[in-house]
Formats: C-alpha cells, sequence, structure tokens
C-alpha cells in the first residue's frame, strides 16, 4: 500500500526508496556545488560524480566505459541514436529497431526515416518476440545501429538479447547496439562483460530513485557525437549543470536494485502467479497478453477483459484506490489501439480491454486479493452494460 491506494502501476513509476532520498538529501542544500577545478567544494562533488560513475559500472560488471547522466530514460534513447547518426548519410545509412520497442525509439526512428534514412521496424510473434531470422536478413553493409528494449513495457516479453547481440556482431562488430534496460534492471541480471552492448539505456523513476535522471552505460564514446553543445562541466556529451541529487540518487538505485535482485524476483514472481491463477479462476472470457506466467518478466502481467474498455475499468479501479495502466502507460490518451497489441496481433476490441498489472516492492497478497475482489464486479457491472457482450449473445 502507498498512502491509501493499492498502487500496480510500476512500469509507469516507482516511489523513491527511503535509502535513496536520505542518500541525495544532503546535495540539495548542504552541498549544493558544482563540479569545478581549484577549489574545494567543486572537486569534491566532482570525485562524488567519478565515484558514482564506477559504482554504476561495477553493478553492471563492466571494468572500462563512460557513464553519461541525462534528464531521463526517454533523453537518454533520444541521445544514442541522434548522437550515433549526428554526421550519417541518409543514402548509405540503415538502422534497425522492433516494431514493439520503447516509443522514444520509435518516434526517433521515424524522425530520421523522414529524413530518408533506410529503417527496419522487425515484426514480432503473438507474444512480442522478435525473429532473429528476420533480424539476419536484414542486416547489410549500410546497418549503422540496431535498438532493442530488453523487457517490453507493455506486455513483458524479455527479448533474447544475448542471441540478439551475437547475431549482429557476427555480421559486423562496428553496428552499434542501443540496449533500453529501464524496465530490466529491476529483475533482470545485466553483465555487460558477457553482453556486448555499445550503449546501455536506464531511468532513474522506474527502479525507485528518482526522476528527472537517466543514464547511458556506453562501451566506448567513439561511436557517438555530441548533440547539446555547452559550458562543460564532465563531459562534451552533456554540457551544462550537472543534476547532483539525480546522480547520487540512481547511482544509490541501481546499487540497491543489483543487491535486491533475487529477493526482487522471488516476491513479485509470487504475487505475478498468485494473481494470474486469481484472474483466470474467477473472470471469464479474459486473455493473456504476452509470453505465459514463468517465462515473461516476473513484475508484469497484461489481460485483455472481453467486452468492457480498460479505460472504464481503470477509471472505476481508481474510484476505488486501485492504480492499474490500460495497454502503455506510454501510450497518448486517445482511443487508438495500442501499437504494441496491435503488433501481437489482438483485433481492436481485445486491445481496448486490456490492462496492465505491474508489480513491485510495496505489493501483497492481501492487495491483490484486494484488487480482484473489487475488479470482478466492475467487469460485471461494465457487461451487463456492454453492446458488445448484447451483440456477441445475439
Amino acid at each position: 500500500m502507498i498512502g491509501d491506494k493499492v498502487y500496480l502501476d510500476h512500469y509507469r513509476t516507482t516511489p523513491v526508496h527511503e535509502e535513496v532520498y536520505q542518500r541525495m538529501q544532503p546535495y540539495f542544500k548542504e552541498k549544493f556545488w558544482l563540479p569545478a577545478p581549484f577549489v574545494s567544494t567543486g572537486t569534491e562533488i566532482g570525485e562524488m560524480i567519478e565515484e558514482a560513475k564506477g559504482e554504476i559500472l561495477k553493478s553492471f560488471n563492466l571494468k572500462r566505459g563512460e557513464i553519461l547522466f541525462t534528464p531521463g530514460g526517454t533523453y537518454a534513447n533520444n541521445m544514442v541514436i541522434h548522437g550515433v547518426l549526428r554526421d550519417a548519410e541518409p543514402e548509405s545509412t540503415r538502422i534497425i529497431t522492433s516494431e514493439v520497442c520503447h516509443i522514444s525509439i520509435l518516434n526517433t526512428y521515424m524522425y530520421y526515416k523522414k529524413k530518408g534514412i533506410d529503417v527496419v521496424f522487425l515484426k514480432v510473434d503473438n507474444e512480442g518476440y522478435i525473429d532473429i531470422e528476420e533480424l539476419k536478413s536484414q542486416l547489410t553493409p549500410h546497418t549503422k545501429l540496431v535498438s532493442i528494449t530488453h523487457v517490453n513495457h507493455t506486455i513483458g516479453t524479455i527479448q533474447p538479447v544475448e542471441e540478439i547481440i551475437k547475431t549482429v556482431k557476427e555480421y559486423n562488430e562496428n553496428i552499434a547496439i542501443l540496449l533500453d534496460s529501464a524496465t530490466a534492471i529491476n529483475s533482470i541480471p545485466i553483465d555487460l562483460s558477457r553482453l556486448n552492448v555499445d550503449f546501455l539505456t536506464a531511468s532513474g523513476h522506474k527502479i525507485y530513485g528518482p526522476k528527472g535522471i537517466g543514464i547511458i552505460v556506453a562501451r566506448d564514446t567513439k561511436k557517438l557525437k555530441p548533440i547539446i553543445f555547452g559550458n562543460v562541466d564532465t563531459s562534451p556529451y552533456t554540457p551544462g549543470a550537472d543534476n547532483i541529487p539525480g546522480i547520487v540518487g540512481i547511482k544509490e538505485a541501481i546499487k540497491l536494485a543489483t543487491v535486491r535482485r533475487e529477493e526482487y524476483v522471488k516476491h513479485t514472481s509470487e504475487l505475478q502467479k498468485y494473481l494470474a491463477e486469481r484472474m483466470e479462476k474467477e473472470i471469464p472470457d479474459i486473455v493473456l497478453n504476452g509470453p505465459p506466467v514463468g517465462e515473461r518478466a516476473v513484475d508484469n502481467i497484461n489481460y485483455s477483459i472481453r467486452y468492457v474498455e480498460g479505460e472504464s475499468v481503470t477509471l472505476f479501479l481508481d474510484f476505488e484506490n486501485i492504480v492499474v495502466a490500460t495497454g502503455s502507460a506510454c501510450a497518448s490518451s486517445n482511443l487508438k489501439v495500442n501499437y504494441v497489441l496491435s503488433a501481437i496481433g489482438r483485433e481492436h476490441e481485445l486491445a481496448h480491454g486490456s490492462l496492465r498489472i505491474t508489480l513491485g516492492w510495496d505489493n501483497s497478497k492481501d492487495e491483490i486479493d484486494t484488487f480482484v475482489e473489487t475488479l470482478k464486479p466492475i467487469v460485471e457491472r461494465l457487461r451487463s452494460q456492454s453492446t458488445l457482450t448484447r451483440t456477441q449473445e445475439v
């Protein structure tokens, strides 16, 4: 329970962990300084930033590399894509992603498509996985960048990143790989000594850290060109004043996520299994979106409920202080079919009836019981009023 709410929307955002919050506090007032040479205040902050970078690299088991701090995960993905393509010639450049990647990747790719760059959107199967053979067939001498979302933000599909990386790098070691791991870090060990990605991105507020801070873990920045220009304090890639409290916060959040990952997986996987069992036993005419429980991310479950609209269910649950999402939290608020659900073949009615439930540290079995017991009469009431139900009966 968070306040008076049963909060089941942790893929949208998470509360700041108390330890993270406490670590950040001194850097708002007592140590509000920015890095600068020749003065003790600036030197202290500069050393703290370098220490934070080292701890983040250690969390990903990377001995050498660079950490770039950004205003968030969306910014991090944009910075990598724009940075790799800044000086690219459209007629000799191909970039590849999947049609279910995060919208911050897809929209940036669409921008370059309009610029004349050859853009490939890999299709996915009915559980959201890309086809390695299709990826292999789309690699060409002109391919500059492959971008993959590690854990799907809507349906919890875990892409086979080791196989993807191997396929790309065996074709051409110089192709840059971007791995968006924003929704993976809590539950999946990421060992960059084995995963040969060029850039990994993450966001503080998805992992019990602060909002307004993200990271790029760069194996080597040679493939990246600066896209923002200004006064350089710590990095030519991120000029301007550094978000010092945010840097402290995301460093602590990543460290905690790494240390507590095994416990987190046990906690959320038990809740996920319990929730799925209750939903499938007690609510008829529902369809699981994405891989089966046991094969998907342990903190994600997504069901389409036939004959109702997800927006209505979400609204009525909110009246009862239960917070979930319908489809993707990153989708627009209009009534367009969610692009991830559309990509896996869900027809309009099923896509509109989807609920995304994402679990976290603060959830319990009692909250799952409250959610299911509250959901059942809402679904019954909406179905009794639904023209879709009546049409099916006729």
